[in-house]
C-alpha cells in the first residue's frame, strides 16, 4: 500500500502539472500556429510596394524581390511548426537554388511578442538561417493580407501572388507551388470556399463571421476551450465575494455555499486543463495533440521574457492557490469562521484575486495585440 506521504506527493504533482497548464492555455490563439490550409485570394494581384530592414540592419524593401520567383515566410522564433517549416525550406534550398527561386523569411516577433525580439536575435546568431531574415513591420499586415504563422507567400516573377500556404504544410506541397512559381508543372489546386473545415479547428475564419446565427450552433470541440475557461474564473470570483461577506457576518449556511463554489471552480478546472492542453499541440506536428502541448508548454514554462509564459505562471500560481484553499476549508470546517482564522482565509482569497487579475491582465495583452 502507498504511504500517505508518497501520495501526498503524487497529488501535489499532479497539481503542479495541471496548475501550470490551466489558466495559462486561456490565450485566444493569437500566438497560436495557423491551421493548415491553401488560400487563393491574392492570386494574379502584384506585389506592394514596402520598405523594412534586415536582422542584422541592413535596408530591404519591395524592390529586393523584383524579377525572380521568391517564397517569403513568416515565423516566429518560439513557434515549434514554425521551426520544422524553416528545416524543410533548408532541406529544399539546393534544389530552390537551381531553379532560381529565392527565400525570404520574415520574423514575426516584432508584432506579435515584442519581448521575445532579443532572444530571437541571440537564436538566429547561434543558428544562422541560409536566407534574409527581415523584420516584420505593421505595414506588412496590409501588404500580404497577414493573419498569422507561419504563413508561406509564393510571389513570381512578374511580381504578382501566386498560391499562399497557412499553417504547417509538408515539404511535397512547398515544393509543388515552388516549381509553379518557377515555371514548372501544373498550377496547385485550391481548395473551394465550401470545402470542409480542417479537423484541428475553425479554419482560418470562423463560420459566423458574416452569419451570426451560426454562433447558436455548437461548433468543433476545439472551441469549446475560450467557452470552458470562463466557468473557473466566473466561480472563483463569486467565491471571493462570499468569503468577503462571511468577513463581515459569519453564516455557516454562507460558508458552506462558498466552500460549494470552490469546489466546483476547482473542479471545472480540469475540462479547462484538458482541452486547453489539446488547442495547444492541434498544429504542433503530427504526434498526439495532448502531448505535444503538454511538452510545449512545460519546456518554456520560466521563459520570462515572455508574456505567454508568464501568463502560464500567473494561471499556475492562481490553481495552486484555488486547490490549497479547498483543502484548508475542508480540513479547518466550521473553524474556518473563527477567529483569525476568517481573517487569514479571506486574506489568501483575495490574493488569489489578485493573482487572477495579472494573469488576466497578461493575457488579454497577448490576445488583443
Amino acid at each position: 500500500m502507498m504511504a500517505k506521504s508518497d501520495m501526498r506527493s503524487r497529488r501535489w504533482q499532479v497539481v503542479l502539472v495541471a496548475g501550470t497548464i490551466a489558466i495559462g492555455l486561456t490565450v485566444d490563439g493569437t500566438d497560436a500556429a495557423l491551421i493548415p490550409s491553401i488560400s487563393g485570394e491574392l492570386r494574379g494581384r502584384p506585389l506592394p510596394g514596402f520598405e523594412s530592414h534586415t536582422l542584422d540592419g541592413q535596408p530591404f524593401s519591395s524592390r529586393d524581390l523584383v524579377g525572380k520567383p521568391v517564397i517569403v515566410n513568416f515565423f516566429a522564433s518560439w513557434c515549434p511548426v514554425c521551426s520544422m517549416e524553416l528545416k524543410d525550406l533548408q532541406t529544399l534550398q539546393p534544389d530552390l537554388r537551381q531553379h532560381g527561386v529565392s527565400v525570404i523569411e520574415v520574423l514575426v516577433d516584432p508584432v506579435e511578442t515584442p519581448d521575445t525580439v532579443d532572444e530571437a536575435r541571440e537564436q538566429l546568431a547561434r543558428n544562422p538561417l541560409p536566407f534574409p531574415v527581415v523584420m516584420m513591420m505593421p505595414a506588412l499586415r496590409d501588404v500580404f493580407a497577414y493573419e498569422g504563422f507561419p504563413a508561406t507567400y509564393f510571389v513570381k516573377a512578374d511580381g504578382t501572388f501566386s498560391t499562399t500556404l497557412f499553417g504547417y504544410q509538408p515539404i511535397e506541397q512547398l515544393r509543388q507551388v515552388a516549381w509553379e512559381i518557377a515555371g514548372e508543372g501544373a498550377e496547385t489546386t485550391i481548395a473551394p470556399p465550401s470545402s470542409p473545415v480542417p479537423s484541428g479547428g475553425v479554419g482560418r475564419h470562423p463560420p459566423w463571421e458574416k452569419r451570426p446565427l451560426l454562433a447558436l450552433v455548437p461548433a468543433p470541440w476545439a472551441q469549446w476551450h475560450p467557452l470552458l475557461v470562463h466557468f473557473p474564473i466566473a466561480l472563483l470570483v463569486l467565491e471571493a465575494a462570499f468569503v468577503c461577506a462571511l468577513l463581515v457576518r459569519p453564516s455557516e449556511r454562507l460558508a458552506q455555499f462558498s466552500t460549494w463554489l470552490l469546489g466546483a471552480a476547482v473542479a471545472s478546472l480540469v475540462p479547462t486543463i484538458l482541452t486547453g492542453i489539446r488547442d495547444a499541440g492541434a498544429d504542433l506536428g503530427p504526434d498526439s495533440p495532448f502531448w505535444n502541448g503538454l511538452h510545449d508548454r512545460l519546456t518554456h514554462l520560466f521563459r520570462l521574457e515572455s508574456s505567454v509564459s508568464l501568463h502560464v505562471l500567473f494561471g499556475l500560481a492562481l490553481t495552486l492557490i484555488a486547490v490549497g484553499r479547498l483543502g484548508w476549508r475542508l480540513r479547518a470546517s466550521d473553524r474556518i469562521l473563527r477567529g483569525g482564522q476568517r481573517m487569514a482565509f479571506t486574506l489568501v482569497t483575495l490574493l488569489g484575486l489578485w493573482v487572477l487579475f495579472g494573469g488576466g491582465q497578461v493575457g488579454g495583452g497577448i490576445s488583443h495585440r
